[in-house]
């Protein structure tokens, strides 16, 4: 479940250009930069994706970009009614470790459309931290708080966005207009610590319920994750740019 937002937090690199401070800024020095105009535009910003990943590693102070290895979100709320899931659910101060070792595959900006597809994969991700459900899954009541943990194996995430450009103080800047996000993960994992007041016995027979239907459960609840990283993205990554790097800096001529 908490892969998600740590999907969402591969799209960090896919556009590596965010502050959301200044009017104006550049990119820094060491940043590639590839210009619209280039007939091997998407070659040269698939290239960048590796390129950059050194120093979003550390996080990129200049454009407040945080550090990827490890990433933190502070809070995930998660949602789902349906035969196999039925619960709310709050993930907090969860650490997501891994996210460096991505793989961008395809990196294409189409210019006259003002649209990116892109698809990246990551290898593996571990994330931990804590939770607060209520709910049923597979009919059976699940509740309680406390720590968790999961792993992903090999997994795809596939991003498709149209932007259009503003322009504030007559300067030019990109604003997305639409987004959509699929993913795909390989052998998810999830053990939660604490259910049910504490209750050993419950929360080991819980977590078994759930490691042995967890391709199923994850399926289920895949039109919800999707969602919730559409939305991220949107709302934590791309609209930064409307008050970012202008569009010409961000992808010069």
């Amino acid at each position: 479940m908490t892969f998600s937002k740590s999907l969402l937090a591969c799209c960090l690199f896919m556009f590596f250009s965010y502050s959301v401070e200044a009017v104006g800024k550049d990119l820094p020095d060491y940043f590639p930069r590839c210009h619209r105009s280039d007939p091997k535009l998407n070659e040269c910003l698939l290239k960048a994706t590796d390129q950059v990943r050194p120093y979003l590693i550390k996080g990129v102070p200049e454009l407040n970009v945080p550090p990827i290895e490890p990433f933190t979100l502070p809070e995930v709320s998660l949602e789902q009614g349906s035969n196999l899931l039925n619960f709310k659910a709050k993930l907090n101060d969860i650490i997501i470790r891994g996210l460096s070792n991505y793989k961008f595959s395809q990196f294409d900006f189409d210019v006259p459309k003002l649209q990116f597809h892109c698809k990246a994969s990551i290898a593996e991700l571990k994330l931990e931290g804590k939770y607060d459900v209520k709910g049923t899954v597979l009919g059976a009541p699940i509740i309680g708080k406390g720590d968790f943990t999961a792993g992903i194996g090999h997994s795809n995430i596939t991003v498709f966005q149209a932007i259009e450009i503003i322009k504030k103080k007559g300067v030019e800047f990109t604003k997305p207009i639409f987004t959509n996000s699929t993913i795909v993960v390989g052998n998810p994992k999830a053990q939660l610590y604490g259910l049910f007041d504490n209750n050993e016995q419950l929360t080991k027979a819980t977590n078994e319920v759930i490691q042995d239907n967890v391709d199923k459960l994850f399926e289920d609840l895949r039109p919800v994750i999707e969602k919730v990283i559409t939305s991220l993205i949107e709302d934590l990554i791309f609209r930064v740019l409307a008050n970012n790097v202008p569009y010409d800096k961000l992808y010069p001529k």
